[in-house]
């Protein structure tokens, strides 16, 4: 941490550590620079005050917040002028956070919560606020409190009120006021409430990601299983490990407790052991462990009170151990709150939410859907019943003609159907026969068949474009697969993940695809190293949805040091190509360098020349923050490379679009030499003879486009031969090109955009 002397050193303390992640680290050492910062005077003192305000905020540490902010309110109280305007936006914004963030701390009585919402509305009025934000917290505590008549008359003046600058961000408000609607039986007008939100047109640092969880069981209730499947798969990667989102996190194992899911609920369990921490926030603590009763209570119904789960540190449980201690824990707690405010409800929906009914037996997510110990052991080879990935499940083995055999005669009608179909590549008729025969089997079938059924019309519906139905019995696969063996099951997620990836439905692919590679054995006796290369070039399409470009360069790095091996490289150079810009959008620019050069190389050898020049080009823009003459000596290979390729070219698209690709390589040539730079001024030239070399180069690039149809893209190219014509003391020349622009935008209106270029030009010649 950066030692604190001055407000410029508390400033630089207090950035450096908001860079950190959310939670207890990050608090901590705000605290330190509270403690340094109050020796530096009131000034710096107010500032650290927020600073640790904002990290307890974001943290377990929620309730601490309550004492920095009540000794920032005494020095308002003290002096208003210390507070400059951020300071003092902070002080009241802060405010709803302090008063309802009270209610989560069962020792702090009532009283002195409605006392500080008092407060908040009378300093509010005086400062000239609009009364939304009280109106909202007025809100949370009725509706903690089971109030429903003062809860509804405040939610009611919440929304009729102005925003004005003190409202809560717009995605959390939609939020919060579905949830509303939810807990109310309103199912439907919360998701058409939420909407915006789940939709992304409305986010926030914690929305969707909340949104996304309350979501679950409404849509569930409501039958609308593909969304509630969707969003599950979507949301819970955002929540995973999350210090403040430890709410939304289970409301996740709650859905998957009430689903049929609950293999995938203690994956969730076990993903947050520090939940069980009674160091934790009270509120959010008690509804964890009341989901964690929940969840093994289903267990104990379902006959494996046996199982190992995850609990609480300190010892092992078994769900049956498990399920009684956080009903305990959490009706205790419950309690807790009830004593404090004089009513029942808190206990009376913690005990709803212990007692709540499955919504359904089985929503298939394409996960883990068999309890632990129930999975079977991985063979070491493929067996009969266990065919090899590469092969169709449903074989033409005696044992699957014998299982055919078996099987009532309108499900060998069906299939017949199916067969007849695929002589002739009939979808149609595929698509109805294997439909038909799973339906007449029904679930008494034998899992292999089942998986092998489903996998197969899977494959048919997503030649037919149907991806929503191939994605439908890519689930259904997926978890019967589960039941035949743990290879089979990887082939079925891979499959699924690539339904969804087709459909564009990436968020939902992810976990799948995780699942998947986490399985899968490349060698060629298992999934072969195919499947692996396809299952990390997703997952790195996934990363780079999520803006995560340091993970996605690590699975197409990965991806492609397999397929270096391969006899064609072309996936290869693909993967070495997109690694490269990961690496490059992650900040990591030497690497990204080294796998820019790779790929070109690559492209060199598998012959595609057009791919060869642009990975070339951003090689070079990689390369010239840290070296223009080495970048330009780059390009010029690229340029050679075009001209190359013209001259052997003979397929006129191919002619033509490398002559387009000429112009673009050695324009873009003469902004890799002439572009601004930090320690230069504009076109000042960063080499011996580079200014003129690049207005060569501007020049050249002009030429070849100037009897070019695209008018828009000659004019700018002659834009910038002229701007570095007159930079290279060649006024003249630069003002003809932009007289010749000027004259082009003048005959046509869509050109009006580089009037302001041109015209800038003029101006800087004449000045």
């Amino acid at each position: 941490m950066t030692e604190i002397t001055d407000l410029a050193t508390l400033r630089a303390a207090i950035w450096e550590n908001g860079q950190r992640p959310h939670g207890t680290s990050q608090a901590a050492a705000a605290e330190k620079i509270l403690d340094q910062a109050t020796q530096l005077g009131t000034e710096a003192e107010i500032n650290a005050l927020f600073h640790l305000i904002n990290a307890y905020e974001f943290s377990a540490d929620r309730p601490k917040a309550l004492v920095p902010f009540a000794r920032a309110l005494r020095l308002w109280d003290q002096d208003p002028s210390r507070f400059d305007h951020s300071s003092t936006r902070s002080l009241f914004w802060d405010f709803k956070w302090m008063t309802t963030g009270m209610l989560s701390l069962p020792q702090v009585p009532l009283t002195a919560i409605e006392n500080w919402l008092a407060e908040m509305d009378h300093r509010y009025r005086l400062a000239g606020h609009t009364e939304r934000a009280v109106r909202m917290c007025e809100f949370y505590v009725a509706d903690h409190l089971g109030d429903t008549g003062r809860a509804q008359r405040a939610f009611d003046r919440w929304l009729a009120a102005d925003r004005g600058e003190l409202a809560d961000c717009h995605a959390c408000e939609t939020a919060r006021q579905g949830d509303f609607y939810a807990d109310t039986g309103g199912d439907e007008k919360a998701l058409q409430h939420w909407e915006p939100v789940l939709a992304g047109r409305l986010t926030c640092a914690e929305e969707p990601h909340r949104a996304l969880s309350h979501s679950l069981l409404p849509l569930a209730r409501l039958g609308r299983l593909d969304d509630a499947r969707a969003n599950h798969l979507r949301g819970y990667p955002m929540v995973k490990g999350s210090e403040s989102l430890m709410p939304s996190v289970a409301r996740h194992i709650e859905f998957c407790a009430l689903t049929g899911n609950e293999a995938r609920g203690l994956e969730l369990l076990a993903d947050t052991p520090g939940y069980f921490d009674t160091g934790r926030e009270p509120e959010p603590r008690m509804h964890y462990l009341a989901v964690t009763a929940l969840l093994t209570n289903r267990l104990i119904v379902l006959g494996r009170g046996d199982l190992q789960v995850t609990g609480p540190a300190g010892r092992s449980w078994t769900a049956a151990e498990l399920a009684p201690h956080a009903r305990t824990e959490a009706l205790a707690l419950a309690a807790r709150f009830d004593e404090r405010n004089g009513t029942t409800a808190v206990s009376e929906r913690v005990r709803a939410r212990l007692d709540a009914e499955p919504l359904l037996n089985r929503l298939p997510l394409g996960l883990r859907a068999v309890l632990p110990t129930a999975l079977p052991p991985v063979p070491d080879s493929p067996t009969p019943d266990s065919p090899a990935p590469d092969q169709d499940p449903a074989g033409d083995s005696q044992d699957a003609e014998a299982e055919v055999a078996a099987m009532p005669a309108g499900v060998r009608e069906a299939i017949d159907r199916y067969d007849v179909a695929c002589e002739t590549q009939d979808l149609t008729g595929m698509r109805s026969g294997m439909a038909d025969a799973i339906d007449r089997a029904g679930d008494a079938a034998a899992p292999e068949w089942l998986l092998a059924a489903h996998l197969q019309l899977a494959e048919v519906l997503a030649a037919d474009d149907d991806l929503a139905g191939a994605v439908h019995h890519g689930l259904e696969a997926a978890a019967w697969a589960d039941l035949v063996d743990r290879p089979t099951a990887v082939v079925a997620r891979a499959r699924l993940g690539g339904y969804l990836m087709s459909g564009g439905r990436l968020a939902e692919a992810a976990p799948v695809l995780e699942q998947a590679l986490a399985d899968l054995d490349p060698t060629p006796e298992v999934h072969g190293d195919g499947m692996l290369v396809q299952v990390r070039w997703w997952l790195g399409d996934c990363a780079m949805t999520r803006h995560d470009p340091a993970e996605a360069a690590k699975h197409w790095l990965a991806a492609a040091q397999v397929a270096q091996h391969w006899p064609d490289q072309t996936d290869h150079a693909v993967l070495a190509n997109l690694a490269a810009e990961a690496l490059g959008r992650a900040g990591e620019s030497m690497s990204a360098e080294l796998a820019y050069e790779r790929a070109a190389d690559l492209w060199a050898e598998v012959g595609d020349a057009m791919r060869q020049i642009r990975a070339t080009r951003a090689w070079a823009w990689t390369v010239r923050d840290r070296d223009v003459a080495e970048a330009s000596r780059i390009m010029t290979g690229a340029t050679r490379v075009c001209e190359a390729a013209l001259a052997d070219a003979t397929d006129p698209d191919e002619l033509a679009e490398l002559r387009v690709e000429l112009p673009e390589t050695l324009e873009q040539h003469a902004r890799v030499i002439a572009d601004e730079d930090e320690e230069t001024s504009r076109f000042g030239g960063l080499y011996e003879g580079a200014l003129h070399e690049a207005a060569e180069l501007a020049t050249r690039a002009e030429s070849l486009l100037r009897d070019s149809d695209d008018i828009a893209r000659w004019c700018r190219s002659a834009l910038l031969a002229a701007e570095l014509a007159v930079e290279n003391g060649e006024a003249v020349r630069g003002l003809e090109l932009v007289a010749e622009v000027e004259a082009r935008i003048q005959a046509d209106d869509e050109l009006s955009g580089f009037g302001g270029h041109a015209g800038w030009i003029r101006d800087q010649i004449t000045a």
